[in-house]
């Protein structure tokens, strides 16, 4: 029996799972449901087609300010994808996670936490550095440059849509809260810089205060010329770097005076997307690497204080 598979949304995400799924997995019967009015034969036309299809499993790629327009559906579905992030606010991230509290299977798209450069260092992080103090994380790209076709209209651009530094890169606040957990309090500034003429915040700057005396820093921003994703963590034992560019790990330690390259297996951030809709789809339980719900709900409730907070500056 074939796995009746629907795609909510055909933008770059969903574009993306239509391809892996087809490949990977031949015996799907994938269909499409987007604004986007393409004539082919995969696309449904109108919502009451969802029903007609039955879907078994639902990836939810549209933009994530729309997610809470199909929990009508949704709720019927066994299986459920969401692309990263859960929504584009707590309260209708709630609704979402309330909707769907009766599902054994339920992902949502942080795909970083399957690169191996990010589960050697959750994993060896003591032994490299011993006792955490303080980290620096640096996510930033030029959006022009990551949304070719009309940068302005894409939803990292839209506030309307979801859009921003903060929901579009929270990536980082993900992976963050898996390798350091989330007892903490924090504080940000983040602005629109009008460079790039678009009416969400394109640089973001956290600072976050952990009870266990670890102190981090967060930068965002959608203006780097040069694409960057580092993270630098100290400790007792010597400072780590984390290059998710370059693909790399070096370690410096106390008595040492210069870095030395950690090898690793290393694979791709594009390789992840795969990876992760092989976890999905062969339901497999490694809740340790697992990127729940209520992990993406904390993300969004974080969102909504940092930007309830007057360190807003647009």
């Amino acid at each position: 029996m074939k796995n009746r598979v629907l795609i909510i949304g055909y933008g770059a995400s969903g574009q993306r799972y239509f391809k892996i799924i087809k490949k990977k997995f031949p015996n799907s019967e994938i269909k499409v449901f987007s604004k986007l009015k393409k004539n082919e034969k995969f696309f449904l036309k109108k919502l009451s087609e969802i029903e007609s299809f039955k879907p078994d499993t639902i990836f939810m790629c549209n933009p994530s300010s729309e997610r809470i327009k199909y929990l009508k559906y949704i709720k019927k579905t066994k299986n459920v994808f969401f692309e990263k992030p859960l929504s584009n606010n707590y309260r209708s991230g709630k609704k979402i996670l309330k909707a769907m509290s009766n599902k054994k299977n339920i992902l949502l798209g942080y795909n970083l936490r399957f690169l191996n450069i990010l589960t050697k260092v959750k994993k060896n992080l003591n032994n490299y550095v011993g006792r955490v103090y303080s980290f620096d994380c640096e996510s930033g790209s030029f959006l022009p440059e990551w949304r070719k076709i009309n940068y302005k209209q894409s939803v990292s651009a839209q506030k309307k849509l979801g859009g921003g530094a903060l929901l579009e890169l929270s990536h980082e606040m993900d992976y963050i809260n898996w390798i350091f957990g989330t007892n903490y309090k924090m504080k940000s500034f983040f602005i629109n810089s009008k460079i790039l003429n678009i009416n969400v915040e394109d640089n973001v700057k956290i600072i976050f205060n952990f009870s266990n005396k670890i102190l981090g820093s967060l930068s965002l921003d959608f203006l780097n010329q040069k694409k960057t994703r580092l993270m630098t963590i100290n400790g007792t034992k010597g400072s780590l770097k984390v290059d998710l560019i370059k693909n790399t790990l070096n370690l410096i330690s106390k008595n040492q005076k210069s870095w030395v390259n950690i090898p690793f297996k290393k694979n791709t951030v594009k390789s992840t997307y795969t990876d992760i809709v092989n976890f999905f789809f062969k339901k497999k339980k490694l809740v340790q690497i697992k990127p729940s719900l209520k992990q993406g709900l904390l993300i969004l409730k974080n969102i909504d204080q940092l930007k309830k907070s007057k360190q807003l500056f647009l």
